[in-house]
């Protein structure tokens, strides 16, 4: 069965409305100033896997990536954009800065990008501040039978398998729940280093052992982007 035509959890905050309307790859540049910065703590450095918010919903931040450019961004899921502008914060409700682009067709199509206010500290390069990040793999590098972990904001880091691979969409038996949208998905190398993979999209509704990731290489070159190692 096609993955991606199976019925989807949204592991977004439970308050906040389903989209899955295809949302524009890119939001007006304006978006980037819109709203207006929450007086709230000092940000700590962004990292992948952290939790992340907004005053709708509660994701984890995926990877951190630049432009070229300079600035900074951290990937998320594209169904955690209320499409509003709204400030994103980190736990500790520092502003981090608004979604700067996103795309959700409900498919294989399900990423956003967060854009980090100058002042916000350089991300952490890596996982959860833990691990080396050597490479990102495409998604004909996937195999079923492959180990794949995840680090989310809400069940920490969670490791399975490759269970399918259809075009853009990995399915995985590892553990997720809401809240984890975004996740970092990886697969960890022989020197302890991971190669970045993907980015948590959801799951079954009656399965949390069951979990979606968008590939994040197509990604990155749509949006000429690269991780921050």
């Amino acid at each position: 069965m096609d993955p991606v035509s199976r019925e989807v959890r949204r592991l977004a905050a439970p308050d906040m409305a389903t989209r899955w309307a295809w949302i524009p790859a890119l939001l007006a540049a304006a978006l980037a100033g819109a709203g207006v910065v929450s007086a709230g703590p000092a940000p700590a450095s962004p990292t992948a896997g952290m939790e992340v918010g907004d005053d709708s919903s509660v994701c984890t931040a995926g990877f951190a990536v630049q432009d070229r450019f300079g600035d900074y961004y951290l990937l998320t899921s594209g169904h955690c954009d209320a499409g509003d502008g709204s400030e994103w914060t980190d736990a500790a409700a520092a502003p981090l800065g608004p979604i700067f682009a996103s795309e959700n067709n409900g498919d294989d199509r399900d990423a956003a990008i967060i854009r980090l206010r100058p002042g916000t500290p350089a991300p952490n390069g890596g996982v959860d501040g833990r691990y080396h990040i050597r490479d990102v793999l495409r998604p004909d590098q996937i195999q079923v039978g492959m180990p794949f972990c995840k680090v989310g904001s809400q069940t920490g880091e969670t490791c399975g398998v490759v269970t399918e691979v259809a075009g853009n969409v990995v399915v995985t038996d590892l553990y997720s729940i809401e809240g984890d949208s975004g996740s970092p998905g990886f697969v960890t190398n022989p020197d302890g280093s991971v190669s970045a993979a993907g980015i948590l999209k959801g799951g079954p509704e009656d399965d949390d052992n069951i979990t979606y990731f968008v590939m994040v290489e197509p990604l990155l070159r749509q949006w000429r982007l690269h991780i921050v190692l």
